[in-house]
């Protein structure tokens, strides 16, 4: 059987990287390249064909659906899967309509997110039943579980969320990595998310539903 191959677009690192390992755990022979804008999207599209291509909705060069519909006319016969920290129904239909084979939710854990790709590969369309899982915190909670936070903590979770190694982010704020590491275990028992790409979903999530503009006052509030 031919290993499968599969294209991730997304700009944010950190979840690409965790992506990308998933894949590869899953299916170690299998070709797995990467985007992080929908102009590198279209670049490797002109170059390949892959059995499966993973679109983060929210990139830098996009314009909302648009960046769905390019992709799945580049893409030809390959199945095109929608990533969105955001899951409602409106989503949903417009990813449909733009001709997405699936919907991933960003929080899907390691196990769940290969059982859905398996689903993709053999051709099956994988959409969820319902708006919202209720296990997500509200938006409300997020916000305030955001403010929390102390400055210090602030700007280094702004910084894991760039990806930035303990080391650098030690560097670039003048104290020690073990402060760093203090600081991340109460980032993360303040937001009650687990791991580094639990945190950057969770601010992904938040500055999605809120407005540019709104989620801008609210870190300088914060800080």
């Amino acid at each position: 059987m031919t290993a499968p191959s599969f294209l991730i677009v997304d700009d944010h690192p950190l979840f690409l990287e965790a992506l990308r390992s998933t894949l590869t755990t899953g299916y170690p022979e299998a070709r797995v390249d990467v985007a992080d804008s929908l102009t590198g999207a279209r670049l490797l599209l002109d170059r390949a064909q892959y059995e499966l291509v993973l679109l983060d909705l929210r990139l830098p060069d996009a314009n909302g659906f648009d960046g769905l519909r390019d992709v799945r006319a580049k893409a030809k016969s390959s199945a095109v899967a929608v990533l969105s920290a955001l899951q409602s129904s409106d989503i949903i239909t417009q990813a449909k309509s733009g001709g997405a084979s699936g919907f991933i939710h960003k929080s899907e854990n390691s196990q769940g997110l290969l059982a859905l790709v398996a689903r993709l590969l053999k051709g099956e369309s994988v959409f969820p039943e319902t708006e919202a899982s209720e296990a997500r915190p509200s938006q409300d909670n997020l916000v305030d579980r955001l403010r929390q936070l102390t400055p210090q903590q602030l700007k280094v979770l702004q910084r894991v969320c760039e990806a930035k190694l303990n080391k650098q982010i030690a560097f670039e704020l003048g104290v020690t990595e073990t402060t760093i590491k203090a600081h991340i275990t109460l980032i993360f028992k303040k937001l009650g998310v687990h791991s580094r790409t639990q945190a950057v979903l969770q601010l992904q999530r938040m500055k999605s539903e809120l407005e540019e503009s709104e989620f801008a006052m609210l870190l300088e509030a914060t800080a």
